[in-house]
């Protein structure tokens, strides 16, 4: 039986108007940049002064929080921000501004997302800056008792039976760490292509999906864009709930809940296999090394 995904146009800084229900165990999304891109709506978040688009995002995370399951968990995609050479720790500004305001989400972990394709700096910071090839993942609860749904990820262990410390192999694999590796999305140019101008990777969605939720549970994305989420959700046995403030993008979303999604492995997405190599990789290269000295010393 296919997932139900819903589509809400309006303001998710007041989902009581829109009739939100009250039921997703996951909230993940990517929120609108500050003063960088035009989303297509007058009332869109981003235009604003920088201490009132913190509000406003302070206003529909609280939004997020009375409209989600008792156990719920936010799952935030930011990076930081420059504007006129002055740094913007968007995702640290944030979440002092949820803590000043009275938030009742608890941080409870921090994911670094590393982008091995990120563009490199502006040309006049690239001789100044190192390139910044990551962005956070900040990941709130509604209390600290741990008890949220959690379904630990893991990969083969490449090592297995080369470890001579037996009680470090798990027989289930090796748990992946909170630096996961996803290549960052690249649209074209043409938005008419079924594409939106600022979606986040499928992969990412896939990876909070699995970590905290069940089949047949439901996923909300307050900022639903061109429906990456609900496409992921569907492909993934779970129900979707997405809010977009624009209509005009509509027709996107449906389309793009239309498509499959074939979930990847992990150990494409885990930092140390897709990082290092095989045992038998190894093994080849220092067999070639020993045979390189050997012809040394044989000269």
């Amino acid at each position: 039986m296919e997932s139900e995904q819903q589509i809400f146009i309006g303001s998710s800084e007041n989902m009581k108007a829109l009739n939100v229900p009250k039921n997703a165990r996951l909230i993940i999304t990517s929120p609108p940049y500050w003063n960088l891109k035009d989303y297509g709506h007058p009332d869109e978040i981003g235009k604003e002064s920088y201490d009132d688009y913190l509000e406003r995002m302070v206003t529909v995370f609280d939004q997020c929080y009375e409209h989600s399951h008792e156990n719920a968990i936010l799952a935030i995609n930011l990076a930081h921000r420059r504007k006129n050479k002055v740094y913007r720790p968007i995702m640290w500004d944030l979440y002092a501004a949820m803590q000043k305001n009275g938030s009742k989400w608890k941080l409870i972990d921090n994911i670094i997302w590393y982008k091995p394709n990120e563009l490199p700096q502006p040309n006049f910071y690239i001789e100044r800056l190192l390139d910044n090839k990551f962005e956070y993942v900040l990941v709130f609860a509604k209390n600290y008792n741990y008890d949220y749904i959690f379904n630990k990820i893991r990969v083969p262990q490449k090592w297995l039976g080369k470890d001579p410390r037996k009680e470090k192999q798990n027989p289930n694999g090796r748990c992946i760490s909170n630096i996961i590796r996803i290549p960052a999305y690249r649209p074209p140019n043409l938005k008419k292509m079924n594409y939106h101008q600022a979606a986040f990777p499928e992969e990412l969605v896939q990876f909070f999906v699995d970590l905290y939720t069940n089949e047949g549970d439901t996923i909300m994305d307050p900022f639903v864009g061109s429906g990456t989420t609900l496409k992921v959700a569907k492909s993934m046995n779970r129900a979707g709930i997405g809010i977009e403030i624009n209509p005009n993008n509509s027709k996107l979303i449906y389309e793009r809940i239309s498509e499959n999604y074939e979930p990847v492995p992990y150990t494409k997405i885990d930092l140390i296999h897709s990082s290092t190599g095989t045992v038998e990789e190894h093994s080849k290269l220092n067999k070639g090394k020993r045979r390189r000295l050997v012809r040394i010393e044989e000269k």
